[in-house]
């Protein structure tokens, strides 16, 4: 493992009980979120000798973090009567 990928890690198991540190992550390595999860997602898929319980728990929380949000969908255009429209 490099140095950068041990401080990923590092990063990962210190953070992770508090959601992950994403306002971290840009200043500490320079990249957004979103790529840093996917490389520590493809970290532990490819150094399986860490803990299995620790890496379970990193791994579900990159497939959480790069799961779509609500906010990805595309807005619905649907008329929906609002509540306090006059009938």
């Amino acid at each position: 493992m490099t140095k950068e990928e041990l401080a990923m890690l590092d990063f990962a198991v210190k953070w992770a009980p508090f959601g992950g540190g994403d306002e971290h992550i840009l200043p500490e390595f320079g990249i957004f979120p979103a790529v840093f999860y996917r490389r520590l997602q493809r970290l532990l898929t490819h150094h399986p000798t860490l803990n299995d319980t620790v890496q379970r728990r990193l791994d579900e929380l990159c497939t959480l973090k790069l799961a779509p949000t609500h906010s990805d969908k595309p807005p619905s255009y649907s008329r929906v009567p609002s509540l306090h429209s006059a009938t």
